[in-house]
């Protein structure tokens, strides 16, 4: 449904000679290519089919949302942390290339005796030299901080990617509201539609009925309101729709106006007393992504206290260097590059930080404090956790009730509906009395579709806090 016409049912979403020739070519391949690297869902937009299932909004979801991408980028970048701390248990390698010149005139001597003299004719003294160096260095212990380095970036990236995972349940959970919303619009839609058909035959009838019966003009007058009402609250729902769509794109992600047509319905609705509430709480406590980013990043704190730890101990390097190098009178040597005379060594170090101004301390603190607070940050996502999939429970147990009652008083309310419609025509029921009774069951078909949707949006906050689908 396009958002200008409903009867579609598709859906504008939301998001100077040869060398100027060259010159303008250069420029346009340029901005081409720059426009490629900005703006990449330009492309993709063309990808979104023409008929959206709830399957392929998730998909697409996963594809450009701009908050879920985020959280892919930051897990990613977490490769180069592991890699860095591996790299400390290998030795560093340094290659230098030197060149060296200098000129210097002097009008100065000394005599026998070491005294400065002033000469008669300055002198010009031009040297130059060349040097290549290699240097490396490991280090052969630093009291277990390069090992638990390595394990502190190994559990950081274990955390940034249950981050991820939490994020896709997140994502997942808020396109589902508002892929059900713009359902729910549908839906509302096709209600406004009934009861303004309904509204039109009841003007039709009433006419008829001044026509051949002795009718009040007033009638006619109250069912023409009637019709202009009802043709307002079809518009107020077309309107809601083309809203919720612009929501639905927003989750997605999608940058570029397309069209597209939501195909799907809301899912069946289930007795919540299929529901195992305590194999659930025991799964959230344990597989939730968030509890598993939340010790990650405890395991983290562990490893970064205990290689705070390590900076107490001695430190071990071995380290060794080669050099070649040349030193003439002249320029000869500026430029070059086989120097023969060489050099090397090497050395085994041991360093202990004695007295290192409380900087060592300082950040054993800092570190078993953040240890601490990580720890009591799991405790505290498992206690909210917990308490929040015992409550989802509870509201989808009074929301499917409420969609039971909401949905048996719809169907009662279209038979009262057909009932004194007949009574209408045989002149038993009043104008009045037709009108009081379909204004009543247009509000008891409203309020079956919202508790449809509520308890619909129910089920799938707790799938949320369960981290996966819990519908039979």
């Amino acid at each position: 449904m396009s958002i200008g016409d409903r009867g579609e049912r598709g859906v504008r979403g939301v998001g100077g000679g040869e060398r100027g020739t060259v010159v303008s070519a250069l420029m346009a391949r340029l901005l081409t290519l720059a426009a490629t690297m900005v703006t990449p869902t330009m492309v993709a937009a063309q990808d979104v089919p023409a008929k959206l299932t709830l399957e392929d909004a998730l998909r697409l979801g996963r594809e450009w949302n701009p908050q879920y991408r985020q959280a892919v980028i930051r897990a990613d970048a977490t490769g180069a942390n592991v890699r860095a701390a591996a790299g400390a248990f290998f030795p560093d390698l340094r290659v230098s290339f030197g060149f060296s010149g200098s000129r210097r005139i002097t009008s100065t001597g000394e005599d026998d005796f070491g005294g400065n003299i002033n000469v008669d004719q300055s002198r010009t003294i031009e040297s130059s030299g060349s040097s290549q160096g290699l240097n490396s260095s490991i280090t052969l212990f630093d009291g277990l901080q390069n090992v638990y380095s390595l394990r502190s970036s190994r559990a950081g990236a274990d955390a940034a990617h249950y981050a991820v995972d939490a994020e896709e349940v997140t994502l997942d959970a808020e396109i589902k509201r508002q892929f059900y919303q713009v359902v729910a619009a549908l839906s509302s839609i096709e209600i406004e539609e009934e009861l303004l058909r309904i509204r039109q035959e009841d003007l039709s009838t009433t006419e008829r009925l001044l026509r051949v019966v002795a009718r009040d003009q007033a009638d006619v007058l109250g069912a023409q309101a009637n019709v202009a009402s009802q043709e307002q609250q079809l518009a107020r729902a077309q309107g809601d729709y083309r809203k919720a769509l612009l929501l639905l794109a927003e989750a997605i992600g999608l940058d570029e106006s397309v069209e597209f047509e939501v195909q799907g319905d809301f899912p069946e609705a289930f007795d919540p007393a299929l529901l195992d509430a305590r194999a659930l709480v025991d799964h959230v406590v344990r597989e939730n992504p968030a509890v598993l980013e939340a010790t990650a990043s405890a395991a983290e704190a562990d490893y970064e206290a205990s290689a705070a730890r390590g900076a107490w101990w001695p430190t071990l390097s071995l380290s060794g260097s080669v050099t070649r190098s040349s030193s003439q009178q002249g320029y000869g040597g500026l430029w070059d590059f086989n120097p023969q005379d060489q050099y090397w060594q090497a050395g085994l170090n041991l360093s202990w930080p004695i007295f290192n101004r409380f900087s060592t301390s300082n950040r054993i603190a800092q570190a078993a404090a953040n240890q601490e607070v990580q720890h009591e940050q799991l405790r505290q996502t498992r206690l909210r956790l917990e308490r929040e999939i015992r409550s989802a429970l509870i509201d989808v147990e009074n929301y499917h009730h409420q969609l039971l009652l909401a949905e048996r008083s719809a169907d009662l309310g279209l038979q009262r509906v057909a009932m004194t419609r007949q009574q209408y025509q045989l002149g038993i029921a009043s104008f009045f009395e037709l009108q009081q009774v379909v204004a009543q069951s247009a509000n008891d078909a409203r309020a079956a579709l919202n508790a449809r949707l509520t308890y619909t949006n129910a089920v799938v906050e707790l799938e949320r806090l369960v981290g996966r689908p819990v519908w039979p």
